[in-house]
């Protein structure tokens, strides 16, 4: 572990996945398992992208993938590239980070688990793809984020592939101080009132009973407000 000067170590959200990415060391007990981000419209790629000090001179070393449910991206062709550009930042060192690529796991089975074969110092592990096998060297500097919504973690994630993983709740809401979530909470209270209608001044208003947020501010949801909040202090300070 760091040295952090004889400081409680933090204990944040932000501060376990922080103390995760940055260790790079081996142990008896093993190495530090990759993250599951469990989180809400994939707010936790905008905090992870938004956070510098979660990268240390890591800036260029981190690739997003996001994967399709078009039917063409669900073809052999697309997983075998996908699984190419895994392949890629495992060999360089790179850290991935993966988003709505269910249908890819599988294939990085003994990558989840961390199953590496060594051999001249150097670490080796299977990628499948169906029925087929391929040796791929892991670079030391190699971390790998999966982020995806709390509710297809819950639904579609397989029990084994939680397990294999770090796991962390991740919103804007859980990485704002006590201030900004009072900020975020009277933004939400505005953008409510805002968007409410006097159903007394038209007989048309009165069939939009159920006019919400969203219909006022394109592309509203829960966390809109308090992503407003992270985004401006990031801005700030």
């Amino acid at each position: 572990p760091a040295d952090n000067g004889g400081k409680s170590p933090d204990s944040s959200p932000l501060g376990l996945i922080r103390a995760n990415l940055v260790n790079l060391s081996r142990s008896f007990h093993g190495e530090t398992r990759y993250l599951l981000l469990l989180t809400e419209n994939y707010a936790a790629l905008n905090i992870l992208l938004r956070s510098p000090d979660m990268w240390p001179n890591q800036n260029e070393s981190i690739r997003v993938i996001f994967g399709s449910s078009f039917p063409r991206d669900q073809e052999y062709s697309a997983v075998c590239s996908n699984i190419n550009r895994i392949k890629v930042c495992m060999e360089t060192g790179k850290t991935v980070i993966l988003l709505n690529l269910e249908n890819l796991y599988e294939s990085l089975y003994d990558v989840l688990n961390q199953y590496y074969m060594e051999m001249n110092d150097q670490r080796y592990v299977d990628l499948g793809l169906g029925i087929h096998r391929m040796k791929c060297r892991v670079h030391n500097e190699f971390k790998l984020i999966v982020v995806a919504d709390k509710e297809t973690v819950q639904e579609k994630f397989p029990t084994p592939l939680i397990n294999r993983l770090e796991k962390h709740f991740l919103t804007t809401a859980t990485v704002l101080s006590s201030e900004g979530v009072d900020v975020s909470d009277q933004l939400s209270e505005w953008a409510k009132l805002f968007s409410a209608l006097d159903k007394s001044m038209s007989i048309g208003l009165q069939r939009r009973a159920n006019f919400t947020e969203g219909d006022c501010f394109i592309g509203f949801h829960t966390e809109t407000p308090s992503s407003i909040v992270f985004h401006v202090l990031q801005e700030i300070y």
